[in-house]
């Protein structure tokens, strides 16, 4: 990315890279970035920023609870600002990645410390700030407390008390009960 005053400029450089790391087409990657430097001309969303963009992306989505997961798998290099690189790429992996790489994307929601693994007390926290979406797509009334635990127990399958990111994906694809569930929740957060 070029500068010119203090605005960060498009060059064909970065479109090109970008293409190349997010597999998104040049023409549609020029239109979003240019799209996305006229709101943010420094090239990076803070926190604040990117609450106002996901309230006009997704206006029906209640994010004050899932704010700080949401904002956490978008910051892949954790800096506190969501740039225009990791904004198209995650938005372009969600709609339309492998199944895989979409899991990969929601794990980083599910590990709140970004330590590589998911804590029994992790997922409790997220399953509590996940109720509010959680009580609409619960037939069975189940639990948060119950949720957390079986999913926990679904997804740790060498019982070592944290689940991997091998383990969260293999449950999920596995169709697990639990763990299913709530990926399910948070994809249709973004859908």
């Amino acid at each position: 990315m070029g500068n010119k005053n203090g605005k960060i400029v498009l060059t064909e450089e970065i479109v090109e890279e970008i293409s190349k790391t997010s597999g998104i087409d040049k023409n549609e990657v020029r239109q979003q970035c240019e799209a996305f430097l006229v709101k943010h001309p420094n090239g990076n969303m803070d926190k604040k920023e990117f609450r106002k963009f996901i309230k006009t992306a997704l206006p029906d989505l209640n994010m004050k609870k899932m704010e700080e997961n949401t904002f956490r798998m978008y910051d892949t290099n954790q800096d506190g600002m969501v740039s225009m690189e990791e904004f198209l790429i995650v938005f372009h992996i969600f709609s339309g990645g492998t199944a895989e790489e979409n899991l990969q994307r929601i794990f980083r929601i599910f590990d709140v410390d970004n330590n590589g693994s998911i804590s029994k007390k992790e997922l409790k926290k997220l399953v509590k700030d996940m109720s509010a979406i959680i009580k609409e797509n619960n037939p069975d009334k189940f639990a948060a407390d119950v949720i957390a635990t079986s999913a926990f127990k679904e997804m740790d399958k060498d019982n070592d008390g944290c689940i991997t990111s091998k383990e969260f994906c293999a449950a999920i694809l596995a169709q697990d009960k639990f763990s299913k569930f709530l990926a399910v929740q948070v994809i249709d957060m973004f859908t």
